[in-house]
């Protein structure tokens, strides 16, 4: 087999298979002449008979990749969505803009806080009647002071001079579900208070901020008692203030108090919903997802679906390879964890779902990602952001069954064959997977399929395939070179699977699975 580090398939070839999945993943539909996927300076325009039929095309994928998925909605009176009171900030908030989920370390050294280990996951919802709804890509800040009672940062009132340290803040944008995690400790105490932990909501339409909520909340006595038996909070004395005689405290009440349950490992966890009300109209949650695998984590230069409602105004489709970062009027944007923001290019926007590449140099970490028609932003969420994020599209665009992929073959003379290994049943209204002959004992069977997120890998020894559980060996695995953010991977499919029939294709990559698919090994 030669070139074996070479993609082993042309532009056309490209466009042929992804006529069962692909193509229009990347524009949204419609036919090649019009989208002019190819540049005609650079490949002989394609005859009508040497492409699918594109109409199938566009049904299977209007179902996948261009219909919003439903928001998640909470049922209230089946959970604690309750009204949380809003309460003093305090004098000691720092806007450090720290994103990160870890809020232990100081990030000028590392050096973590000491403290008993503390999980806290909030969950930010707009109540709305008797349904509660999650509120994605919102900013939730949390600070509080260390086990002896001092903040990060500030200097004076009972602090000692802390400032330039930043140990104990942090901030996070809300998922899909309206969720953020924090790793702390528990905090330790200063006269006058209760023990207590600070927490902010914040809104942004773009770069505007439209609604902000900040509030407290607090600690069973009776728990604290005994984590202050511990070190280092046993250093010191007696607390002189409790639930019991703290203003704010009585002003919130039960509504304040966490609920913590013991991890196991001398730490503890807790879950706090806050339900908040008069939040803003205008800006809707969106929810963005690999456009291969429909999982959450994103990668840079890979392809993304994101869904919503009142997106655009119109639909529309990029006409070249050179993605536009104007499309219909609307716009996407991303700032990543860094805090610099990127416009994305656009294969395809409508009301319910845009089709971008997340840009390169996108940062690891949570990034906000927002859609503008026009000068009005239209809606807003939150994404995890990796270096890989392996996605491997499908023939029928749900990120699971037969993948968008042909069978090479190549034979001991040298002849090489692409053959299809899937087939619209119009029964079914779906693809279903053609077997693969292995054939005679001297020819190579290669799978070439397509994803996105998978370009960004440290190395091709970083890479793992297995298909029925066999080990195959991985020839190449990157950019596919032709469409922005589509990427490919050649296998090489093990003969000892001959009879075999339904297997699964298994990938890793720097660790990181993407969506299991299936063949059928005649």
């Amino acid at each position: 087999m030669k070139r074996t580090e070479k993609q082993l398939i042309n532009r056309r070839e490209t466009l042929r298979l992804l006529g069962a999945a692909g193509a229009t993943v990347l524009v949204g539909g419609g036919s090649e002449r019009v989208l002019r996927l190819w540049p005609a300076a650079s490949v002989q325009a394609a005859e009508a008979s040497s492409l699918p039929a594109l109409a199938n095309v566009d049904r299977l994928m209007a179902t996948n990749l261009f219909t919003p998925k439903p928001r998640l909605v909470w049922d209230a009176s089946q959970i604690s969505c309750t009204s949380r009171p809003a309460l003093t900030e305090g004098p000691f908030f720092v806007d450090e803009l720290l994103n990160r989920s870890d809020i232990r370390p100081d990030p000028s050294n590392g050096t973590a806080k000491a403290g008993v280990p503390l999980k806290v996951k909030f969950t930010i919802g707009e109540i709305n009647g008797s349904s509660c709804a999650p509120i994605a890509g919102a900013l939730v800040d949390l600070w509080h002071c260390d086990a002896s009672g001092g903040y990060s940062d500030v200097s004076g009132q009972g602090n000692p001079n802390n400032l330039g340290q930043k140990f104990l803040r942090g901030y996070q944008i809300t998922d899909s579900t309206g969720s953020v995690e924090f790793t702390t400790i528990y905090p330790g105490w200063y006269s006058g208070r209760t023990v207590h932990m600070h927490y902010k909501v914040r809104l942004f339409a773009g770069a505007t901020r439209t609604y902000e909520f900040t509030s407290q909340v607090c600690f069973d006595d009776t728990l604290t008692d005994q984590v202050f038996t511990q070190a280092p909070y046993n250093t010191r004395g007696t607390r002189n203030t409790r639930n019991s005689n703290d203003n704010i405290y009585q002003s919130g009440g039960s509504t304040l108090l966490l609920s913590v349950a013991s991890d196991g490992a001398g730490g503890y966890t807790t879950s706090y919903i806050v339900g908040l009300t008069n939040v803003p109209d205008g800006v809707t949650g969106v929810s963005s997802v690999s456009a291969a695998s429909f999982n959450g984590s994103l990668a840079p230069e890979g392809i993304c679906a994101l869904f919503g409602a009142g997106l655009s105004s119109s639909t529309a489709a990029a006409t070249s390879t050179t993605l536009p970062t104007t499309l219909g009027g609307v716009q996407v944007f991303v700032r990543d964890a860094s805090g610099t923001t990127r416009n994305a290019g656009l294969f395809f926007v409508s009301p319910t779902q845009i089709n971008f590449q997340l840009p390169a140099g996108t940062s690891a970490g949570t990034a906000v990602i927002y859609v503008q028609n026009g000068s009005t932003v239209t809606g807003q969420g939150s994404a995890a952001v990796a270096s890989v994020a392996p996605g491997i599209f499908t023939a029928n665009s749900t990120g699971k069954g037969v993948p968008a992929a042909l069978a090479l073959r190549v034979k001991a003379d040298g002849t090489q064959t692409y053959e299809p290994i899937a087939q619209f049943d119009a029964t079914q209204n779906a693809f279903v997977p053609v077997p693969i002959d292995l054939g005679a004992s001297t020819d190579q069977v290669y799978l070439v399929g397509f994803g996105t997120g998978l370009r960004n890998r440290s190395s091709l020894s970083g890479v793992t395939a297995t298909i029925g559980g066999t080990n195959a060996s991985v020839l190449y695995f990157g950019s596919q070179g032709t469409y922005a953010g589509l990427d490919q991977f050649n296998l090489g499919i093990p003969r000892s699977l001959a009879g075999r029939g339904t297997v699964d294709v298994v990938l890793s990559v720097d660790g990181k699975t993407a969506n299991t698919v299936t063949l059928n090994i005649k």
